[in-house]
């Protein structure tokens, strides 16, 4: 049977609940019509962004691709990491993984532009930011991103590192602040660009129209091994 393979512990709550959307997202009967999942759950992989930041940290490239082997030698089909800010790897992780690894960003970029958005604001970590992977996708699609100012974008790295990596409440002020300036500054989509804020959208989110990405990543490995449940069909 297909497998797909996940590198997960990026972390591990966020790993948990992809895998959640993902048996939510199928349409099965029983137990064997969903997918078959080998997970690799390593939180032990160094900090994404703490590298993409200062590469004299701890690289998380080589242990990501050893991951990778790993899943290829057990038998995936795919892979699917649900972390976004190791999507600014992906070149790199692609190059030394035999099968291939989903491209989450990529499938959010064309998801925007099928649906017409024009105008996007993109909560992430500074490590995301950073490497560009967002503007690069979206502008590819004729789709302007639109960043947190400065300020703003420190209370997003917070809400990710203070609140839900340390596994505390999230301060709900900190989000409504930059939904607000985003929306201000004309946004029609706000993209949860962090499995960390996929995590806190478990419980909450404010009113106001949001795509996250860990549900467009879910949404494709539904698609791709199984059948999608026809409410999934539409995210926004």
């Amino acid at each position: 049977m297909d497998k797909l393979g996940i590198i997960g512990g990026l972390g591990p709550m966020a790993t948990a609940i992809f895998m959640k959307r993902i048996i939510e997202m199928t349409d099965a009967a029983t137990d064997q019509e969903h997918i078959e999942m080998v997970v690799l759950n390593y939180p032990s992989i160094p900090d994404r962004t703490g590298f993409l930041l200062d590469n004299s940290n701890p690289d998380p490239v080589k242990p990501i691709v050893q991951a990778g082997l790993e899943l290829a030698n057990l038998g995936c089909r795919e892979i699917a990491i649900p972390c976004i800010t190791a999507h600014g790897f992906h070149s790199a992780l692609t190059a030394e993984i035999p099968i291939p690894v989903i491209n989450g960003v990529e499938l959010t970029a064309q998801y925007l532009a099928d649906r017409g958005c024009r105008r996007v604001g993109i909560m992430a970590t500074d490590g995301t930011v950073r490497t560009g992977i967002f503007e690069a996708a979206l502008q590819e699609h004729g789709i302007t991103p639109i960043y947190p100012a400065p300020q703003s974008q420190k209370l997003v790295m917070s809400i990710i590192y203070d609140d839900v990596k340390a596994g505390r409440p999230v301060k709900r002020y900190k989000f409504i602040h930059v939904k607000d300036e985003l929306c201000r500054a004309g946004a029609q989509v706000i993209l949860l660009g962090c499995t960390e804020l996929s995590v806190m959208a478990e419980t909450w989110l404010p009113g106001g129209r949001f795509l996250d990405v860990l549900s467009v990543l879910a949404r494709r490995c539904v698609m791709d091994f199984a059948k999608l449940k026809d409410e999934y069909i539409e995210l926004i």
